[in-house]
């Protein structure tokens, strides 16, 4: 029996406050859930809003018009509704929510599979409002109140002469025959056992005295404070009553734990606020102690000072991180220090001689990323340059007018006595002059003996 009423109550007040906040369909959620079709909304086919806690279903037939797959189990809707212009609406998963009845899909003209597990329909007869959706093969209603009811599976295969599959269960020829042909009975039988089932519902949602579980002069003195109000003692016992109560499986109970959860993460968040985790605190940064500054490196930059390669300025240069922006360094130069503070760290050194702030200049590498600080000093030193000599004419005139050495072929020389039988480097003698070679040829006919007999038998040689 639902008799948790002072928690009843109070979540209905909190309704009626505004206290309680009722997840929205809006574009930004749509958009996160349309991560696999870059964020547009306009083309998208399939969409899961499964467990956010949506109580109503709303502007989604008027941005996602080609959607064909829309997962919403796991939420607190109450109604189907404004799913009619979806007309390529194929598959629906409603499981796990707090529907009592089936209504505006006739306008869904391809669905082709419905899923309503473990929701709260009672009034079973509703689905006669399907049977204009031809393309409804498959449907799945057990975990409802109606699943329970007698002659259920026959009453949804004789309705539905299109539903090849309920419950996971396929549809056979001599079933579907059997229930059509008693249809008339199973319906009578079917709206008797609705009648009673909303009878039982009714008082089931009365509390003990006839009294609803809104009534506000049901509750107790406890469930009355908000939690930040009651002592632990007061936490626990409240609980316990909530959780050890034995309750009906109806949309208020469900709605009543889903607030309960709510609560319960809320009041965990508050307590970890005010826990002192294990944390060490950062030190706090000392920049000067007894009116003097000191030096400080919290970022642990590798930096190098140099203050004797230019008499008149203090070169500094602090190797930042690489990958740190430009814009998030801020370089503060004083007469006798210079801080730099970049990522929350602060880096500080005291100089030795004074400087001058408005004559510095700060520039930084793109490729390394280190931060080079230029600081000319307030005593300028006059350091005399160096004169060059100058040559004299003689010398200068020596030097134009000085000749190069001719270059010469210089070859390797063999000593003769170890060379090899063979000498390749005479082989062509180019002191011989060689005639060309005439192109016409003579050729010089055979003299025939005295005793040369021509026989004419003999075919002629060619």
């Amino acid at each position: 029996r639902l008799n948790y009423i002072g928690y009843y109550k109070q979540w209905y007040q909190r309704r009626v406050r505004g206290d309680h906040k009722m997840v929205l369909i809006t574009e930004d959620l749509i958009r996160k859930r349309a991560e696999h079709n870059e964020g547009l909304i306009y083309s998208l086919e399939e969409i899961s809003l499964h467990q956010s806690d949506i109580e109503k279903i709303e502007n989604i037939d008027k941005w996602c018009r080609d959607l064909k797959i829309l997962y919403l189990q796991s939420n607190l809707i109450d109604k189907i509704e404004n799913v009619g212009k979806l007309k390529q609406l194929e598959y629906l998963n409603l499981a796990l929510n707090n529907v009592t009845r089936v209504e505006n899909l006739e306008k869904c003209e391809n669905l082709k599979k419905l899923d309503l597990t473990v929701n709260f329909i009672g009034e079973l007869t509703s689905i006669e409002s399907l049977r204009g959706n031809e393309f409804l093969q498959e449907m799945y209603m057990s975990g409802n109140p109606c699943s329970k009811f007698e002659n259920y599976r026959e009453y949804v295969i004789a309705t539905l002469p299109q539903v090849q599959r309920l419950d996971g269960i396929d549809v056979t020829n001599t079933e579907r025959l059997e229930a059509i042909q008693s249809l008339k009975d199973i319906r009578e039988s079917i709206i008797s056992q609705q009648k009673d089932y909303f009878i039982q519902q009714q008082k089931t949602k009365e509390g003990s005295g006839g009294r609803w579980y809104t009534d506000i002069g049901a509750e107790t003195q406890s469930a009355d404070k908000p939690i930040s109000e009651l002592t632990p003692e007061e936490v626990k016992q409240r609980n316990d009553e909530f959780w050890k109560t034995p309750v009906e499986h109806t949309p208020e109970a469900r709605k009543a734990i889903h607030r309960k959860l709510e609560e319960e993460k809320a009041a965990v968040e508050e307590q970890r606020k005010g826990v002192r985790t294990n944390k060490v605190p950062k030190r706090q940064t000392v920049l000067e102690r007894e009116g003097k500054l000191l030096n400080l490196n919290q970022g642990k930059w590798p930096f190098l000072l140099d203050d004797t390669t230019d008499a008149n300025s203090v070169k500094l240069e602090v190797t930042l991180p690489k990958y740190l922006s430009t814009h998030n360094i801020d370089v503060d130069v004083q007469p006798t220090s210079v801080k730099i503070v970049a990522e929350g760290r602060t880096f500080q050194l005291v100089l030795r001689e004074e400087i001058c702030p408005d004559k510095s200049s700060c520039q930084r590498s793109q490729m390394t990323g280190v931060l080079v600080v230029t600081m000319p000093t307030i005593k300028q030193t006059i350091v005399p340059e160096k004169v060059k000599q100058k040559t004299s004419f003689k010398e200068e005139n020596s030097r134009l007018v000085k000749k190069q050495p001719e270059k010469s072929t210089a070859y390797l020389e063999v000593d003769p006595s170890k060379r090899s039988a063979v000498d390749f480097s005479n082989i062509v003698n180019d002191s011989v002059k060689y005639k060309p070679i005439s192109a016409k040829r003579t050729v010089k006919e055979k003299v025939v003996s005295d005793d040369f007999v021509d026989d004419p038998d003999v075919p002629p040689l060619l």
